[in-house]
């Protein structure tokens, strides 16, 4: 039967950690690898994982997630966020299609909550897809921030049997003042993109901002979310507006 390493990363997630363990348990191996917990997330983490490891975050999502990727021991590989849960049904499904399907790897839809009730149902928020589980051999992870398998893609495939709940406590979409959290991503991706593109500008980041609104809000029809789908979609276009921004000012310097 094919096996599978369940791997979760931490970094002070007390509040999030044990639902996120207990949704994926059923996994034949689980791995947490925790980047610098100050608060109880590892002793939470010992009730449930086969391992634990201390491994220190370089400003690089996608080495992080590779250096994790290595402790793995099993054929599949099930990759989610503390903050993320999976439904109960999830086992059975996911059984099925690793012995079912010639496929390497599986998309699965992701619910963005902006609370415990309500999630973003349009935009650029569902289905979110997320490539979270796949087979280990020679599978490697690209780029520092929004990192992914470098699976090629019709070598995968969606499905949507199983969904990724991703918990409310640490959402960006909530409130305008959320985009503090996403400082660190922007930074990281600030720094890339002036490495690696000389065209940028104080007026393409500005265009940015006002596209990704756009096309969140209007082309993907985030305003059936109503006011919630309006204020995702600004602060996604803020993102990315700050993301060009941010470079350009690096680039100045």
């Amino acid at each position: 039967m094919e096996s599978i390493t369940g791997i979760v990363i931490t970094l002070n997630e007390q509040e999030n950690i044990e639902k996120c363990i207990q949704s994926i348990k059923w996994v034949d191996e689980l791995i947490v690898v925790d980047t610098g917990s100050s608060d109880n997330t590892i002793e939470l983490a010992r009730k449930y994982a086969n391992f634990i490891y201390k491994i220190p975050f370089n400003n690089n999502f996608g080495e992080l997630r590779e250096k994790a990727l290595n402790k793995a021991k099993c054929d599949w590989v099930l990759m989610i966020d503390a903050d993320e849960t999976l439904p109960k049904s999830s086992e059975k499904n996911i059984r099925r299609i690793i012995t079912s399907e010639n496929i390497n790897g599986f998309w699965f839809p992701r619910r963005q909550y902006i609370n415990r009730r309500d999630y973003l149902k349009y935009g650029y928020f569902y289905p979110d897809y997320q490539l979270r589980l796949f087979k280990k051999k020679n599978v490697h992870y690209i780029g520092k921030v929004h990192e992914f398998p470098n699976i090629p893609k019709n070598n995968t495939k969606i499905n949507s049997d199983v969904e990724i709940y991703h918990n409310p406590s640490k959402t960006k979409f909530n409130s305008f003042f959320s985009i503090k959290r996403m400082l660190p991503y922007i930074d990281i991706e600030a720094e890339v993109l002036a490495k690696t593109n000389n065209n940028i500008s104080l007026v393409e980041g500005i265009t940015e901002l006002i596209r990704h609104t756009y096309r969140s809000f209007i082309k993907l029809q985030g305003y059936k979310d109503g006011y919630k789908g309006f204020r995702a979609a600004c602060i996604y276009g803020i993102y990315k507006g700050l993301i060009v921004i941010k470079a350009n000012k690096y680039k100045s310097r």
